[in-house]
């Protein structure tokens, strides 16, 4: 939802409507944090209005807070207003004019990667796109968008997330001094030579130390990459944060993609020399990202481990030997599990978000290993931080309670380390939400079909927070 604005200028003898902008050209985005988003509003309005230029605005703080939260597409993220100058004239004076008005001004706002920054402005970006652009339906239903090319061809007009023009487009500030996005940055899956910008080098290397050499996941908040330390010849993990995405704010305290990736790195340290958590090797700021690196350790998702052929217990149950194999898996799987977050608790922190998709495990030996503990606190941590930990998670693997607290407590990993163990037999945790009796009927029906009651008996005693005769469970069967 938009508040779009449509301009009435003055004229003399009366008013007049502007015309429609034309169908694409230059525009104008505006970046906005949160707490700057009213002042800019006040800002680039009447300088619009007095244009005569078409604009459009996100409609509140919440949809301000949906373009810039980690997961808004990153070539869409950061336009907190859009401004469409009628021609490359109006565009060229209208921007500067816009600059001035602003440069002065303690406002900024994430860093629009579509775009082109304007000069040295925090708040102003621009990029070649479509105003009013022709549709084409696609075969499932959805609508690609075009620009036409001076000889009528139709091309996608796509939002990559880097700066790209159109090949019959020049840009107006191509001389200036303009301050974009450093082309070593990996905004672009390494591991694809033919999406990077022309230029671009095979590898990136960070803090003059750290050599990137893929992507692992791509979110609006920053990228996740693998690579090497050149000082130790180590392989590594390297988390990247991007200023004034995912912000939220509790109280006073505004907190950004940023201050999550330090808070991470601090929690790693508290947990440091645990063999199921990886190293923190270094936290540094290269150009405006922010950037973790830790210890990279070898493995598969949790999830996929369970799916695998000569794995996976349910839809298979019925077949010859599917429990036998089972069941020892999931027996020292659960073991594990459950120590390992003791371990945790012993060093006063919490995970919050414990689910299959922040597991490694080896398929041989069943080593696992904790990963991503962005929603991880420890009691020292200040109330912000404290509050964020209730409000991130995998739906599906949250305590039913959680969303009332103001803190994360243990029973929030017990329940979530149930829910992971019940994934393993069935993945269904999702749906509990909707109907929660459907968390015996699986269990009972699976029991049903053969497999030990004792599956059942760890998943409860855990989702009640019963460790102590979770582990007794585990222990006599050890022993049957």
């Amino acid at each position: 939802m938009w508040l779009h604005a449509r301009i009435v200028a003055g004229a003399a003898g009366g008013s007049r409507r502007t015309a429609l902008p034309p169908t694409q050209g230059f525009k104008i985005h505006v970046s906005s944090a949160p707490a700057h988003a009213e002042r800019l509003f006040d800002l680039v309005v009447p300088v619009c209005v007095e244009s005569g230029v078409e604009f459009k605005a996100a409609a509140d703080p919440v949809m301000l807070g949906v373009i810039n939260s980690k997961t808004q597409e990153r070539g869409f993220s950061g336009k907190f207003m859009t401004v469409y100058p009628p021609d490359e004239d109006v565009f060229v004076t209208l921007i500067e004019t816009l600059h001035r008005r602003t440069a002065g001004e303690a406002v900024e706002g994430p860093y629009v990667l579509s775009d082109r920054r304007y000069r040295d402005s925090k708040v102003l970006f621009y990029r070649y796109g479509g105003f009013r652009p022709p549709r084409r339906l696609n075969i499932d239903g959805t609508q690609s968008t075009f620009l036409v090319s001076p000889d009528g061809t139709y091309v996608a007009d796509e939002r990559l997330p880097y700066f790209r023009l159109p090949p019959w487009v020049r840009d107006p500030f191509a001389e200036e001094p303009a301050e974009a996005a450093p082309q070593d940055t990996t905004e672009e899956p390494a591991e694809d030579p033919a999406a990077r910008p022309a230029g671009e080098p095979a590898a990136t290397l960070l803090n003059g130390r750290y050599r990137i050499e893929g992507a692992l996941a791509f979110s609006n908040a920053g990228g996740v990459y693998h690579g090497t330390d050149d000082a130790t010849r180590g392989p590594v993990v390297v988390k990247e944060a991007r200023r004034l995405t995912n912000c939220w704010t509790s109280g006073d305290r505004t907190v950004d993609s940023v201050d999550m990736l330090r808070h991470e790195y601090d929690v790693l340290r508290r947990l440091e020399g645990l063999e199921f958590v990886p190293r923190p090797v270094d936290l540094f700021r290269e150009w405006e990202h922010t950037f973790l690196v830790e210890e990279r350790v070898d493995g598969i998702a949790f999830h996929d481990f369970w799916a695998q052929d000569d794995v996976i217990l349910a839809p298979y149950i019925r077949r010859e030997g599917r429990v036998e194999r089972f069941v020892p898996r999931f027996r020292e799987v659960a073991g594990r599990v459950i120590r390992m977050i003791e371990q945790v608790h012993a060093r006063g922190v919490v995970l919050g978000d414990l689910s299959p998709n922040n597991i490694l495990i080896d398929s041989e030996t069943l080593r696992m290993w904790f990963i991503d503990f962005e929603s991880a606190v420890h009691g020292d941590d200040e109330a912000a931080l404290l509050a964020y930990g209730t409000r991130w998670g995998t739906p599906g693997f949250l305590h039913p309670d959680r969303a009332s607290r103001d803190r994360l407590l243990p029973c929030d990993d017990w329940y979530a380390a149930a829910m992971l163990l019940y994934s393993s037999v069935v993945p269904a945790t999702a749906f509990f939400a909707l109907n929660p009796l459907a968390q015996d009927l699986f269990l009972d029906e699976l029991v049903a079909l053969g497999m030990p009651a004792r599956v059942r008996s760890v998943v409860s005693c855990l989702t009640a927070g019963r460790v102590e005769e979770a582990k007794s469970v585990l222990a006599g069967w050890e022993d049957a």
